[in-house]
């Protein structure tokens, strides 16, 4: 058995060996060089907090299936923004005829429909679209795990179909 990886040094080695390859890595899935960034830097990040438990023959292996599941994780949660933007517009669909008042009116009950949902699915509903956090970063928050956030997302969603009487939005094939 080995021994664990030393802190700094070989981290700093094992970051300067991998950054680059885990960036272009998670470009394959999402082309958006900003997100892939912020991925490996996650990634990273959870390297570095788990650091004293890596060994050296597997850290890499490490590195590329966090880099995978991290790019899932992303992926899935601009699926939930189209599916959660496609139906706001479904929702607040105007012909050309509907008034400046109306509009507004219909976003207000949209806007209370959420006010009313019970917690924790209200907030990590608003933490996740009104205030942009990632799924991990809520489910971090709340100590749940990101597929007890998903639940929470789906349902609120759900909720707000049945309130509004539209159809699901059809999943996309990625």
């Amino acid at each position: 058995m080995q021994k664990p990886l030393s802190r700094i040094n070989d981290f700093e080695r094992l970051y300067k060996e991998n950054y680059t390859r885990l960036y272009y890595y998670a470009y394959r899935f999402i082309p958006d060089a900003e997100a892939c960034k912020d991925i490996v830097n996650d990634v990273f990040e959870k390297a570095w907090t788990n650091f004293d438990n890596l060994k050296p023959e597997t850290a890499s292996t490490y590195l590329y299936i966090q880099t995978r599941n991290k790019c899932i994780d992303y992926l899935r949660h601009l699926q939930v923004e189209e599916q959660y933007a496609d139906f706001y517009k479904a929702v607040t669909k105007e012909d050309i005829d509907t008034s400046f008042e109306e509009r507004e009116k219909r976003i207000q009950k949209i806007e209370s429909f959420i006010e009313d949902l019970n917690d924790p699915t209200k907030t990590i509903l608003k933490k996740c679209y009104y205030e942009n956090k990632k799924y991990q970063e809520v489910a971090d928050e709340f100590g749940i795990s990101v597929n007890g956030i998903k639940k929470h997302i789906m349902k609120a969603l759900q909720l707000l179909r049945t309130e509004f009487g539209t159809k699901k939005v059809p999943q996309k094939n990625s």
